[in-house]
């Protein structure tokens, strides 16, 4: 289109010459060595233009051709692109429609040719994952580290991420730890770590890491602070389930003040003193806590801690009672304490009068266990059944009792003797 039209402007020039030199065309003469050249003005400005306009196309010819091999690859590169393009569209709906293996096809067939390769591996290596292919999953992430070494943070997390889904939670640590020498105050990283510590209940790794979350705003601190109780607490239990008093000692020295007189914590420090065997420091230690600010769960671990003075301490608590007449857990405790002083007949008012309050299986055990003892086998029988019954939330049924061998004997000769004729 813009050849015709310049040739329409040079034909239209040209006319616009014949007609301005019509009346005198003009003489021009060249002269070289031996050689002469005469025409007239026009012919020579009309071969002028034309060799101008000829040698003009021959150069952008020129110029086409040497750039034609690099047009073609930018033409190729692009084709491969749309493709990419589409591949990644379909394998992200492929993912999101949970066709793990399609959508790992698609999602790698042109990742080399992408412009985002990173998250065709990334996406592809959770689609590996769905399929149980870790050694393909581990391959996708390597690749996408290697095809966006600047991005590690978004590689690192997405496996640590993938790992903790499946439980790998030693790898999705190495992950995670490995992660923090680069973004220390990454908050993804924090999460991913906090809610690791938490799955595979590493209470000191989380209390260790507590500042700096709530420093980071990954939590509140109402959060933080229900997240320390709990730490603190489950440290607490694991320590009594060992033998080593003086880490249990260690592990409550580590307890801040302010959180010595929670419920829980002290609880859990109170129940692991009884578990070891050191039932006075326990039972002083909930004496002033109870008279501090009454709690039912530190009531019922003060009837179970063995005091230096069983009478002094039940009669201790017998004075709760008197602003607490139908409290069923410090009857229970006043059941327990009865039996450390062998006042059976006061045990069994007391667990009796728990019963009546608040049934619970434990308060029927005891006192099945102490009517079996007292020789009221039926009493301690129905004890137990109730009990039961609490525990599966429903009363069952009793069957009747097949009937012993010797009566079942003695039944069948019955029935012989009137079948048979007697000889």
């Amino acid at each position: 289109m813009k050849l015709l039209a310049y040739v329409l402007i040079a034909l239209m020039a040209a006319a616009g010459i014949g007609l301005a030199v019509s009346g005198d065309p003009g003489y021009v003469q060249i002269v070289y060595r031996e050689w002469t050249l005469e025409t007239s003005l026009v012919l020579l400005v009309i071969v002028l233009l034309l060799t101008f306009f000829a040698f003009h196309y021959v150069l952008r010819l020129w110029t086409a051709m040497r750039r034609f091999p690099k047009r073609l690859e930018q033409l190729q590169k692009q084709k491969w692109l749309n493709r990419a393009r589409t591949a990644l569209t379909h394998g992200l709906v492929k993912l999101a429609e949970g066709d793990w293996a399609a959508a790992e096809q698609k999602l790698t067939k042109h990742a080399e040719h992408s412009e985002t390769p990173l998250l065709n591996y990334l996406a592809a290596a959770r689609a590996a994952q769905e399929q149980g292919a870790d050694d393909r999953r581990d391959n996708y992430l390597q690749l996408a580290q290697q095809c966006a070494p600047s991005h590690d943070v978004a590689t690192g997390l997405t496996q640590a991420t993938l790992q903790i889904a499946y439980r790998q939670n030693g790898q999705a640590l190495a992950t995670l730890h490995k992660l923090r020498g680069t973004a220390q105050k990454n908050t993804a990283v924090l999460k991913l770590l906090m809610t690791l510590y938490i799955e595979s209940q590493e209470w000191q790794h989380l209390l260790e890491l507590l500042p700096e979350l709530r420093r980071s705003g990954v939590i509140d601190n109402q959060r933080a602070d229900d997240l320390e109780r709990t730490a603190h607490a489950r440290l607490l239990a694991r320590t009594a389930q060992g033998p080593d008093s003086l880490a249990l000692v260690k592990a409550w020295q580590q307890v801040p003040q302010k959180l010595r007189q929670h419920e829980g914590i002290l609880s859990e420090y109170a129940r692991a003193l009884i578990t070891q065997g050191a039932g006075e420091q326990a039972e002083t230690m909930l004496q002033e806590a109870i008279q501090k600010n009454w709690s039912d769960a530190l009531a019922y671990l003060y009837g179970l801690a063995t005091g230096a003075d069983p009478a002094k301490q039940l009669a201790r608590a017998e004075a709760w009672l008197k602003d607490r007449e139908n409290n069923a857990t410090l009857l229970l405790a006043l059941g327990h304490l009865s039996l450390r002083n062998r006042l059976w007949g006061k045990a069994r008012r007391y667990l009796e009068s728990s019963i009546g309050a608040d049934a619970k299986p434990e308060t029927y055990q005891m006192l099945g266990q102490l009517l079996e003892r007292l020789g009221e086998q039926e009493n301690a029988l129905d004890c137990y059944r109730k009990g039961l019954a609490l525990t599966t939330g429903k009363a069952l049924p009793m069957p009747p009792l097949p009937a012993y061998p010797s009566d079942a004997i003695k039944g069948a000769k019955r029935i012989e003797n009137a079948i048979l004729p007697v000889r």
